[in-house]
């Protein structure tokens, strides 16, 4: 049996063109039999992990929670969840080989939904659960034969979370930083948030801690405004000192 036939058959589609490097790769090794096609899988699995374990790097690296061996499992499962969907089961006329490959796609949704964090009112880990389904979807790539679509994602995926995270950095420079220092059993948010939306900010990046004053503990509260209207988050700011009466609150640099 010929291994990736399916994109052999599909060659003259805009992504498989009959010079495609994919196709020369696949019809090289089916000519020559058997081991050529184990060659063909071990490619997949191995392009897979490489694949995935750049990504889980570079998210390790960052001291994410889902990092090089979740993102390497993640891609080598995918492919050969995509080489059983395809080629595991024998017979064209009674199979959908789509069908295995549409599970899996929704098993990783629970891994992505697992890496997300909602502390208070502040969501974390929407970058590395989008990072997983990218992995998942380059770990089936390689596991249909895609080769080249798989490396370019990669590509493109890498460029997204290194490059881009500069472009991140900038916009974060226009942003105002506030700081609440609260009583430990204030309920800060019950105030701080229609306060906030009632002065129309644009707030994100919440972040509480508790820490310790020289007269006892206290609620630190921090977060970014837009600075699109400055003259707003004074406002806000004044109003959310008589209403709450916080220990302190500051605009930091």
């Amino acid at each position: 049996m010929k291994l990736f036939k399916l994109l052999a058959d599909t060659a003259n589609t805009a992504f498989a063109t009959p010079d495609g490097l994919d196709i020369h790769i696949i019809n090289f090794f089916n000519n020559l039999g058997w081991w050529g096609n184990l060659i063909l899988l071990l490619i997949s699995l191995l392009l897979a992990t490489f694949f995935g374990g750049l990504l889980g790097l570079q998210r390790e690296l960052n001291g994410h929670p889902a990092g090089f061996r979740t993102h390497v499992l993640i891609s080598l499962g995918s492919a050969l969840i995509m080489i059983l969907s395809i080629y595991g089961v024998p017979g064209e006329a009674t199979r959908d080989p789509m069908r295995l490959a549409a599970a899996g796609v929704t098993g990783v949704g629970f891994l992505g939904a697992g890496a997300i964090i909602k502390n208070g009112i502040s969501v974390k880990g929407l970058t590395t659960s989008a990072t997983i389904w990218v992995t998942m979807a380059i770990g089936m790539a390689c596991g249909a034969g895609y080769f080249t679509l798989g490396t370019l994602t990669t590509i493109i995926a890498l460029l997204t979370l290194v490059a881009f995270k500069y472009i991140e950095i900038w916009a974060n420079k226009k942003a105002i930083n506030i700081q609440i220092l609260v009583e430990p059993n204030c309920p800060v948010y019950k105030d701080l948030i229609p306060l906030l939306e009632k002065h129309e900010i644009i707030y994100k990046d919440f972040s509480t801690t508790l820490v310790e004053l020289d007269n006892g503990a206290a609620l630190r509260i921090y977060f970014k405004c837009s600075e699109k209207d400055k003259g707003s988050i004074l406002t806000f700011i004044e109003d959310f000192r008589a209403k709450v009466k916080p220990i302190e609150i500051s605009i930091i640099k």
